[in-house]
């Protein structure tokens, strides 16, 4: 029998060095506010910095540009954005074209629950002064474009650990 860990790693190189894309569901997120200033980003592949810059300036005000009560699917080049509002702030996901936008709009709606439990009531100001707690909200519910945890307990008990331990 095999070591998992020698399975694993020959698994990752050989997916690597094919020429087939692999499709992410989700290529980052976006929180914006109402003046289009955005506030939190949190990319799932690597995207250079100055692009980033053009691409959020161009995305934000595109969602924006939108009636509050119209439809918030808008295609975008390769991929679909979904957007939603949170009080004053506004969540932006890019996904693949193939992706269920339901399914991501439902997800935005998760990340805000999981971000309520954790603050109490999550507001802008949290948006503003814990940045790396968002980020860490995140990356528990999502790795590498995929959701992966859909449990608000699941994936806030690593975060309220560190900060027990911190305190």
């Amino acid at each position: 029998m095999r070591d998992p860990q020698t399975v694993h790693y020959f698994f990752l190189t050989r997916c690597q060095n094919t020429s087939i894309p692999i499709p992410k569901m989700m290529q980052y997120l976006l929180i914006s506010s109402k003046e289009g200033n955005v506030q939190f980003s949190h990319y799932f592949v690597h995207t250079p910095q100055n692009i980033r810059t053009t691409n959020e300036a161009r995305v934000v005000g595109k969602c924006l540009a939108g009636d509050k009560d119209s439809c918030h699917f808008l295609e975008d080049g390769d991929f679909t954005l979904i957007f939603r509002w949170f009080g004053p702030c506004l969540f932006i996901v890019a996904a693949d074209k193939s992706e269920n936008e339901l399914m991501v709009y439902e997800f935005l709606s998760l990340y805000v629950n999981a971000l309520h439990r954790y603050f109490g009531k999550f507001s802008e100001r949290h948006v503003l002064f814990n940045i790396d707690r968002l980020h860490m909200v995140l990356e528990e519910m999502v790795v590498d474009g995929e959701v992966v945890e859909t449990s608000i307990k699941n994936a806030l008990s690593p975060i309220q650990m560190l900060d027990t331990v911190s305190r």
